[in-house]
């Protein structure tokens, strides 16, 4: 594969790679992809609070990849696109020496230092987009907001529950979020479009969640008091949805079906 035409931003070298594969099926074949670019190795390690390293010279003639073995086969898979992004966007400036260290946070929202920001930004960017392109996704736009629908694309991507509700979110018509909480306790959330800025700081306790059934992680959409949650007006007529997951972790659907929105 030779993408070093296009390398001029992380969409239109994962675009010039799909290109490349051409009509393929779900899941995109990550590892293989990887090491068709000169990515001389893929590894696992136990990492600590990293989920990827990426070693590799400043000129990106070969590079080799770590990933958290602890993390669950999605969160690899992630790990190995994130990291690929890394070594193919040719701008990014190595965290120290010839690594590339990126944890779960600069995987999910990255903070710190912008140029940090935006490299991991980008290194998300071309994950995702490669991992799940919208073609893979637009099937499940067109309905009725519905967790069900990420953990469809978790399963057929074979992408972490949260990249796909990231994905989701980000691409669907409807004004929706996903906020992703840890024993009932607001972590961060993913806003489409014009969905309204909740204003909530991490580890504030959420409002009350709709319970999944027992045979079931995902709960009913149920509309609830918009006010409940700040930021939001009287008159949005909010629903909610909650995907329960292990260790207290649970993802929650906000999903607003009128025009209206916070000031």
């Amino acid at each position: 594969m030779a993408v070093d035409d296009v390398a001029t931003n992380p969409e239109r070298i994962v675009a010039e790679i799909h290109r490349q594969l051409g009509d393929i099926a779900p899941p995109v074949p990550i590892h293989e992809i990887a090491l068709a670019l000169d990515i001389d190795d893929i590894s696992e390690a136990r990492l600590g609070r990293l989920e990827g390293m990426l070693v590799t010279e400043t000129v990106r003639d070969i590079g080799a990849i770590v990933v958290n073995s602890s993390s669950s086969y999605e969160r690899r898979r992630y790990s190995v696109g994130h990291e690929l992004g890394h070594f193919l966007c040719q701008w990014h400036v190595q965290t120290q020496g010839k690594l590339f260290e990126c944890s779960r946070q600069d995987m999910a929202q990255p903070k710190g230092d912008p140029v940090h920001v935006r490299q991991e930004s980008e290194a998300n960017l071309f994950a995702i987009e490669l991992l799940a392109p919208k073609r893979f996704v637009a099937p499940y736009l067109n309905r009725y907001p519905d967790l069900e629908h990420v953990l469809s694309l978790h399963s057929k991507l074979r992408i972490s529950k949260a990249a796909a509700a990231r994905r989701y979110i980000n691409l669907h018509r409807q004004r929706v979020a996903a906020v992703f909480a840890k024993d009932g306790q607001f972590q961060y959330i993913e806003r489409g479009g014009d969905f309204p800025y909740i204003r909530l700081e991490k580890g504030q306790p959420l409002p009350t969640l709709p319970r999944a059934a027992r045979d079931n992680p995902t709960s009913e959409m149920v509309e609830t008091d918009a006010e409940e949650w700040p930021g939001l007006k009287r008159s949005d007529e909010l629903s909610v949805q909650c995907l329960e997951q292990a260790d207290g972790h649970a993802i929650v659907l906000l999903y607003l079906s009128t025009e209206s929105g916070a000031d």
